[in-house]
């Protein structure tokens, strides 16, 4: 018997019978300073132990109620991230997506995809790489690429500049994001990036949308760049630092392409160079979960140090998720989140950024759609 999943059902049966007792005994904290409970507008989980998917469980139990309300009869689309010709490190752990699978089995939910498009190669091969097939032989979930069930166009901008008064150039992005019928978890480990600061849940889901063509792992001729040009004109990372925060937020303002629930795994993240050949962080131990996606990003973020949190001529970094939060699409402020099970604080690593960090920052203070 495997000693993790015996762990989750001890905890699953222990439930049962305790029901919502067991939030007693969860510390909570807000950040900063003191606020009071009617002062909270999001709730963020983060939980800690030797057991990555147990980590997980725990975090999203912490919401169980309101995610299965959430989810009611639609379709769990989870969406990992794999970098999948590089380092294990750089991709969602297969332990992780365990916990999400173990929890969504604990609410009886049935009708789930794992769905990705990988940035490099094969989403299939990804699947082997990360060790995944065998989730399907245990779980009810389909293993998926997300390029699987067609496409919609959607426009985009191509530089930085305000010149542009129109997005001109039209890419074509996968329906699964757009189907109104599947709930989209984002499952992604944290990591430092080389364009957007950091890699959290928006990005894991926004950056994914782009339809990639077969065949364009092996340089095929003939396929499109639909996923390329989110960095601008030239077509390739890093491009426009300011263009690729602008399309993230894009995604999420303009074609609603973001999270409904946002599983972050802090185990071992990647700093430095990421989001691919960055070194590994002593481990965390942490994972976080949140209905508010932005919140759970925010205090990602926290987690990841004071280094990768930027404030610049009153501009926080990172700038797409500062847009994200002018919109209204979740919260950002620390005082209003209220961080439940874990204290932040003592579980604070300060992340090496990436190297470029300094080009990633001086972007414009507000968003443009």
């Amino acid at each position: 018997m495997n000693s993790n999943r015996a762990t989750r059902r001890i905890f699953l049966k222990k439930s049962l019978h305790t029901g919502v007792g067991l939030v007693a005994g969860w510390q909570i904290a807000s950040l900063p300073g003191i606020a009071r409970a009617g002062d909270f507008t999001a709730r963020v989980a983060l939980t800690k132990g030797d057991d990555r998917a147990d980590n997980v469980f725990r975090a999203l139990q912490m919401f169980k109620k309101e995610i299965a309300a959430a989810i009611g009869s639609k379709r769990v689309v989870i969406k990992p991230n794999f970098v999948y010709y590089s380092t294990l490190l750089s991709c969602t752990h297969v332990a992780c997506a365990e916990g999400v699978l173990e929890f969504l089995k604990s609410i009886g939910k049935r009708d789930v995809v794992m769905a990705e498009s990988s940035a490099t190669g094969s989403t299939m091969a990804g699947y082997d790489l990360n060790s995944y097939w065998s989730l399907a032989s245990r779980y009810p979930v389909k293993l998926m690429d997300l390029n699987q069930e067609g496409f919609a166009n959607a426009r985009i901008w191509s530089t930085g500049s305000l010149s542009e008064t129109v997005p001109p150039r039209t890419i074509r992005i996968s329906k699964m994001y757009l189907n109104p019928n599947n709930f989209i978890i984002s499952c992604a480990p944290l990591k430092t990036h080389n364009t957007a600061v950091v890699t959290l849940s928006l990005k894991n889901v926004a950056m994914s949308a782009p339809i990639i063509d077969v065949g364009s792992a092996w340089s095929q001729t003939g396929v499109r760049k639909d996923k390329a040009w989110m960095h601008g004109a030239s077509g390739s990372a890093p491009g426009d630092y300011q263009v690729l925060n602008d399309n993230v937020y894009r995604m999420a303002k303009v074609y609603d392409v973001r999270p409904d629930l946002a599983v972050l795994d802090g185990y071992q993240g990647m700093q430095g160079d990421g989001p691919v050949s960055g070194t590994a962080v002593p481990a965390q131990k942490v994972a976080l979960a949140s209905l508010d996606w932005l919140a759970a990003d925010r205090v990602a973020l926290e987690l990841m140090g004071p280094n990768n949190y930027r404030m610049l001529n009153t501009m926080p970094y990172p700038a797409c998720l500062n847009y994200c939060w002018q919109a209204g699409l979740g919260e950002w402020d620390l005082a209003k989140i209220e961080v439940l099970g874990e204290p932040v604080a003592p579980n604070i690593y300060n992340y090496t950024t990436h190297p470029a960090l300094a080009s990633q920052l001086g972007l414009r203070q507000t968003p443009r759609e």
